[in-house]
């Protein structure tokens, strides 16, 4: 049984490898063998099936305001023009000036949807060989202090470590999608972790994650199946609402707050001002499943159920 345990923490930093795209102006999904039509990119479906074609990162640098989807500014030979990103990364001699991320270049003439803070340019390879054995071995010093800090403590079985009086596991190097990160939970001998004991609770968490520079996306164990039900925990218990523990966004279009008084009495909130920013989750829900993300500052926003992110595991009982 522990080898069987070992496995599935190592199977975790399994990364797969892209195969070619049968036609011209596709590109690989990020966790399957399918493609999908690089004109699909960020335009709000889940073409790929695993969201990796809407990853936030990618679509912050996809989209601009000057150009409409999929095409940016190319500044080049005293004109401006839009032009597609596939055209912005193949023109050359004189190459298009502008604001585009160069990493979406290099990710499509890899042909493969990731992550842009994954991608390292050609130009920055150079740099990373030139690293010498005293850095590389200060950060496997590193990751080790991360390793030994959140899956081992003699107060907790194997795989986990003490938060408080509860025993947790934090796999910050491995991703996958919240089912399958339950189902890790569970091979470990837990569950996705929960957050109803209170603020107390969610407090020692994040001081954990913090203290020891953790800035990987989890997966914790709340979910919405069904708009009657609303946001559970894997244990069946409502979800709180609001603050302490989720996140809030801006928007650009700002609205009015309503609050409700009594049983049957809704007002709005201080004569209508118009605030630009709303509290996650979304109405009517975006995504379905509850995350701790490291650009929330670990304050929980929901989340589409097939992203990829780190399990976050609660041992049963309590020390």
């Amino acid at each position: 049984m522990e080898v069987i345990k070992v496995l599935l923490a190592a199977l975790l930093c399994i990364s797969q490898v892209a195969a070619t795209c049968p036609e011209s102006e596709q590109i690989h999904c990020g966790s399957s063998d399918s493609c999908t039509r690089i004109r699909y990119i960020c335009d709000g479906d889940n073409d790929c099936g695993d969201y990796s074609d809407e990853e936030s990162g990618i679509c912050r640098a996809w989209r601009n305001e000057y150009c409409e989807r999929g095409s940016v500014r190319c500044r080049r030979m005293g004109d401006t023009n839009c032009v597609t990103i596939s055209r912005y990364c193949e023109i050359s001699d004189p190459p298009c000036e502008g604001d585009l991320d160069r990493r979406l270049c290099q990710m499509l003439r890899e042909e493969k949807l990731r992550p842009l803070e994954e991608i390292i340019l050609p130009s920055e390879v150079s740099v990373v060989r030139q690293s010498s054995v005293e850095e590389a071995e200060a950060l496997g010093e590193e990751f080790l202090e991360k390793i030994n800090a959140t899956i081992s403590h003699p107060d907790c079985p194997q795989f986990y470590t003490r938060v408080g009086d509860r025993c947790l596991s934090v796999f910050f190097f491995g991703k996958v999608n919240w089912g399958e990160a339950r189902s890790f939970c569970k091979a470990i001998g837990g569950d996705l972790v929960t957050l109803h004991d209170g603020a107390e609770k969610f407090h020692e968490l994040v001081h954990l994650l913090r203290e020891h520079h953790i800035t990987t996306d989890f997966w914790v164990g709340g979910n919405l199946k069904n708009e009657t039900d609303g946001w559970r925990w894997v244990d069946g218990t409502p979800m709180e609402m609001g603050t302490p523990f989720w996140s809030i966004r801006s928007t650009r279009d700002c609205q009015p707050r309503t609050y409700t008084y009594g049983t049957n009495s809704t007002r709005v909130a201080n004569e209508g001002t118009c605030y630009n920013y709303e509290q996650a989750p979304h109405t009517p829900a975006e995504g379905h499943c509850a995350a701790l993300n490291y650009e929330n500052y670990f304050f929980m926003s929901d989340e589409k159920c097939l992203e990829l992110k780190s399990p976050l595991c609660v041992y049963p009982k309590k020390v």
